[in-house]
């Protein structure tokens, strides 16, 4: 995979992006095992920062990476309290904070957030039934 990936213009796109981020965290998994660590799908959005800063190119900024966690786990702890979204779900929690991370970083307004956010509320079962691949 090319990096920086361009940012994605459209919903559909940004599905196909959440398809890939999310398979890239997933593969992550069998390394935390090896590691001794025990690691399910519904830890993933601990990770949807990381691959965001990742997908973005900005892995050398310690500064783009806390903004980048900050956004998403204090949004996704405020919408977890609140049951504002279907955070309970792996994927759509993972989706929540990747997107959320973006946001953090600048690169998304809360309007195209929010757009994006709900295509994927919409959407859910065809990228999980994706990811599930």
């Amino acid at each position: 995979m090319k990096y920086p990936k361009p940012i994605a213009t459209s919903n559909e796109g940004w599905v196909i992006e959440l398809i890939d981020a999310y398979q890239d965290a997933k593969a992550a998994i069998p390394f935390a095992e090896q590691a001794g660590k025990m690691m399910l799908e519904s830890d993933l959005f601990h990770l949807a920062p990381v691959v965001c800063v990742k997908f973005r190119d900005m892995m050398g900024s310690e500064e783009y990476r806390t903004k980048a966690r900050d956004a998403a786990i204090g949004s996704y702890i405020a919408n977890q309290e609140t049951g504002n979204r279907n955070l309970n779900d792996p994927v759509m929690a993972f989706s929540f904070c990747y997107i959320i991370a973006h946001y953090g970083l600048g690169l998304l307004n809360e309007e195209q957030c929010q757009n994006i956010l709900l295509f994927v509320e919409m959407n859910l079962a065809k990228i999980k039934t994706a990811v599930a691949s």
